[in-house]
């Protein structure tokens, strides 16, 4: 495995910096850096153009002496359009439009990406560079119609009139505002205008730098930092496409999420490989990873070595190609002072190249979790509110918290959630229908309005849970001693949200695992369920929200893991029964049947797991005692095949 530094250059201490860069570098086996022009513990607006090319000169004599030590030189551009607004001083102020949020309120010092000035100046900034000829030049992650502090949008006049010109109809700011959230075909045609512009501006934007690079220097690769796909959705983002727009004719570069600023438990950890993954599996092969290992502040005082050497191993796992490690303070701080940091970054090295050989030619496999582009231009927005326009998608953590490997693919055995039942087409859906199929309420919903109703063994009348209820599980089948116990739906919460929970009308021939009840313990109607359709294929219906406070239950657990079972027929290749906290990660070579089995506890108490192997699945482990009795925060990897 191949490490990054990630460094901020202070114009006055660059001299005795790059002595201190060559000495990490060398002490703990980092064989490239990206050179940062800003520190984000001062600003986080765009400087002006002089700023730059003063950093440009320090830039190309840093590079002699880095390539005299045989350490590559690249650049990360630290911010471009800005990451959190800052009142400046007029002087160092940019003559752009102005990124306006959800506020109305024009930014101060952070400007709008669809401004053709703006985009002018981000690429002499990037030529700037490119003459000093480093190997990569990494564009932040503010290269976005968002902000990190206004995280919905920009609704300035200069999207407005662009919306406006591609709808043939005039639209101010507050117009276009309160369009994208109206829960219409108006609306949602506005929403779709809005994004178009939104990532046409990034793209323009993009073949910019790419030209103004590549003028000078051909061979220096262009990257993005990516944002996660939740937010790329809220852009109408095409990631592929625009990394191989920055690329032009180089391979494409990416950094993509996978953050933990400070120690992080439970659903947080999983999502450390999760939000990489999902980002992952939207991208050909060809794209490279170059995850980040980040710790904001850059301080142990928040992120523990324990926590930053895991970060490493679960981002190896998601299949890194390269780690950048952010993880020294932008204060120029001499890296002596944080030795500890160093000698983990040079002694985690052995193990991280070990798991990069178990994860090598093999996919995440288990669950498919799918997901569909298009479903930001579907969504809809009961409560008229932009937080309505995130996609949210908490099984991709919460189903290996509670025992059950998941991948981004589809599979044996997929979970199709909300209007991405409405982004598959007709053909898609039939496939899945043959399979083993999981659906939540929405989508559900939206297989009925499809007229396929029949397929899943029920109908929506349109009735919903409407009071303060509870989920009675029955049966011991699927339940175990935990039948007859209760679970919360969590209507309160989800009734303020305007998140429904629909009450669907059931055929005969379903089986019925879960009952909503009322405060008095009466039956509002039937949950959870089962069907075998007449495509051979098995559905469990799931019209309950699927989130933290109705799943992260032993009870729950144990329920989901029998209604895998039963989906996948018996094949499922291995669940983690009743042993809270340890997340499963299942990564198999279709080729040749050989796996890898990562588990994690990503809790604080000493763990016993129990596995259940599929039929068809081996450990290659003898000692099970030992391999499975996990510390806290402990990852252990074992190989696996396939009968």
């Amino acid at each position: 495995m191949n490490y990054i530094l990630r460094a901020v250059i202070h114009e006055d201490q660059w001299e005795r910096q790059l002595d201190d860069i060559v000495w990490v570098c060398h002490e703990a086996g980092i064989e490239e850096v990206y050179l940062k022009e800003q520190c984000h513990q001062i600003l986080m607006s765009p400087f002006p153009m002089e700023k730059h090319r003063r950093m440009a000169e320090i830039y190309g004599k840093m590079a002699e002496r880095l390539r005299e030590e045989r350490i590559t030189y690249s650049i990360n551009l630290a911010t471009s359009v800005g990451h959190v607004d800052c009142r400046l001083k007029d002087k160092d102020l940019l003559p752009y439009g102005k990124f306006t949020g959800e506020s109305l309120q024009p930014a101060d010092s952070v400007y709008c990406i669809l401004d053709e000035g703006w985009q002018n100046y981000i690429a002499s900034v990037c030529a700037v560079y490119a003459s000093t000829h480093p190997a990569v030049l990494m564009v932040d992650d503010d290269f976005r119609s968002l902000n990190h502090s206004a995280a919905f949008g920009c609704f300035c006049p200069i999207h407005a009139k662009a919306v406006s010109e591609k709808l043939g109809r005039e639209l101010d700011s507050g117009q276009l505002l309160a369009a994208v959230t109206r829960n219409s075909e108006e609306g949602r045609s506005v929403r779709r205008a809005w994004l178009e512009v939104n990532f046409e501006g990034q793209k323009k934007a993009a073949a910019g730098i790419e030209q103004a690079v590549h003028r000078i220097d051909p061979a220096i690769r262009i990257g993005l930092m990516n944002s996660g796909e939740a937010a790329h959705a809220l852009q109408g983002r095409d990631m592929e496409t625009l990394l191989r727009t920055f690329a032009g004719a180089n391979r494409p570069l990416s950094r993509p999420l996978g953050g933990a600023y400070s120690d992080c438990l439970h659903q947080d950890l999983v999502a450390v490989h999760q939000g990489m993954a999902l980002s992952m599996a939207q991208l050909s092969p060809e794209v490279e990873i170059i995850s980040e290992v980040e710790n904001w502040p850059h301080t142990r005082f928040t992120k523990s070595l324990n926590m930053t050497g895991l970060q490493m191993e679960l981002h190896t796992l998601a299949g890194a190609d390269k780690i950048s490690l952010n993880v020294f303070d932008f204060m120029a701080t001499p890296y002596i002072q944080e030795k500890p940091m160093v000698e983990l970054i040079r002694d985690r090295k052995p193990e991280l190249d070990k798991a990069a050989e178990l994860r090598r030619g093999k996919a995440q496999d288990g669950l498919g979790l799918l997901w569909y582009p298009g479903q930001e231009n579907l969504l809809e927005t009961p409560g008229g509110r932009l937080e309505e326009l995130i996609i949210k998608r908490e099984f991709d953590t919460l189903f290996p918290l509670i025992g059950i490997p998941v991948c981004f693919q589809e599979r044996e055995v997929n979970l199709l959630s909300g209007v991405n039942a409405l982004c598959c087409s007709r053909e898609e859906l039939i496939r899945l229908l043959k399979k083993g199929l999981i659906l939540d309420g929405d989508a559900a919903r939206y297989v009925c309005r499809r007229g396929m109703g029949s397929y899943i063994g029920c109908d929506d009348m349109g009735d919903e849970l409407n009071l303060p209820s509870a989920e009675l599980l029955c049966g011991e089948e699927f339940h175990g001693t935990f039948a007859g116990n209760l679970l919360p739906t969590d209507w309160l919460r989800l009734e303020y949200k305007k998140i429904r929970i629909p009450l669907l009308q059931y055929d005969s021939a379903c089986r019925v695992l879960t009952k909503f009840v009322d405060k008095d313990k009466n039956v509002l109607g039937n949950g959870i369920t089962l069907y075998e359709n007449r495509l051979g294929g098995r559905v469990c219906v799931i019209p309950g929200y699927i989130g933290t406070w109705q799943f992260a239950y032993r009870s729950r657990s144990w329920q989901m893991m029998r209604i895998v079972d039963w989906l996948s027929k018996g094949e499922f290749p291995v669940l983690v029964e009743d042993s809270p906290n340890i997340a499963p990660l299942y990564y198999l070579d279709r080729k040749t049947g050989e796996g890898l089995l990562a588990l994690v506890n990503t809790g604080l108490d000493k763990q016993r797991v129990c596995l259940r192997c599929g039929p068809k699945l081996c450990i290659g482990e003898d000692d099970m005692e030992d391999v499975y009795r996990l510390e806290p925060l402990e990852l252990r990897m074992l190989r696996t095949c396939i009968k």
